[in-house]
């Protein structure tokens, strides 16, 4: 039997059986860890070619996948390679506490306020894990960060520009984990300044009510996600933009605001209530040119459940 045949055959089932360990709470890994092993794949594809027997080559690709893993968590633990990177800009705050034990960790962060900003950009990697607003926000922080579980710890650097704070959070750990224990996230956000989302959400669930808060972009990427977005008419203008694969999708926008969504999609059903279609693709409710709020809605999606309705 050939080389390719017994290691793609063995590859398959390794990784169908991680997904399912992680999917049933078992043990933990993030997207990003994955993406970290890419070239990874040009050194398996590299050993195929080398003439040797097979059997060797199988030996040199096992061996290859299991260093490459061992140093991904290596660098991650020790710091070398993590998600923690400082940004030592005029607006820092980090929490260096770590716990690798079984138990749920719990983490605070927050963003002082500050009443000349009108604007702020946040970018999150949430990874895997349940994300929500919380609604009881301090009206003295601009935005609170609370997670639960034992998997790793954020990191949150900011920086100024004018009136706009530019402010990322990023997880800082990303290795398997057994006896995973969950990944739960309540963000708090001031109602005063404007608010622009650039989220990478991987696996996780994420459920934001968004509709007390000026929201002038919002931005989804994410996987094997569960989306739901509830959206206010606050902004003169909203820009939505999603990109996922095998994703459930829900978005709630006002009566008030007229919408439009433009989709690109590919064995995923859709439910657009209260929506006229333009043409294929594209779709808006009526009355849309002459509303004085607008929702633009662009979805690139694959394998997913699309619903869009109005409140």
């Amino acid at each position: 039997m050939s080389y390719r045949k017994i290691f793609w055959g063995v590859m398959l089932v390794l990784i169908g059986t991680l997904f399912i360990l992680k999917n049933v709470g078992v043990i933990f890994f993030d997207w990003v860890t994955i993406w970290r092993l890419w070239p990874l794949i040009l050194i398996l594809w590299g050993i195929s070619l080398i003439p040797v027997k097979d059997y060797l080559k199988l030996i040199f690709s096992v061996a290859a996948i299991g260093l490459s893993i061992l140093l991904v968590n290596r660098y991650d633990k020790t710091g070398y390679y993590s998600f923690g990177f400082r940004d030592h800009g005029p607006h820092i705050e980090w929490d260096d506490s770590r716990d690798y034990n079984d138990d749920d960790v719990s983490q605070e962060m927050f963003q002082p306020l500050d009443s000349a900003l009108t604007r702020v950009e946040l970018k999150l990697e949430a990874a895997a894990g349940d994300f929500r607003i919380n609604q009881d926000q301090p009206e003295d922080k601009l935005l609170t960060f609370e997670k639960h579980g034992n998997v790793g710890n954020y990191s949150m650097t900011s920086r100024d520009e004018d009136s706009t704070r530019f402010i990322d959070l990023k997880i800082k750990e990303s290795n398997v984990r057994i006896k995973n224990r969950g990944n739960r996230v309540k963000i708090g956000l001031n109602p005063n300044p404007v608010w622009n989302f650039d989220l990478d959400i991987g696996a996780a669930s994420v459920d934001f009510d968004l509709s007390p808060y000026k929201v002038e972009k919002l931005k989804l990427d994410g996987g094997a996600a569960s989306m739901k977005i509830k959206l206010g008419d606050l902004s003169d203008l909203t820009n939505v933009k999603i990109d996922a694969g095998a994703a459930s999708i829900d978005i709630r926008i006002p009566e008030g605001a007229g919408a439009e969504i433009d989709t690109d999609t590919a064995l995923t059903s859709r439910n657009f209530k209260g929506f006229d279609k333009v043409k294929n693709g594209l779709y808006r409710t009526p009355g849309f040119d002459n509303a004085s709020k607008k929702i633009y809605i662009e979805i690139d999606a694959a394998v997913s459940s699309l619903n869009i309705e109005r409140y």
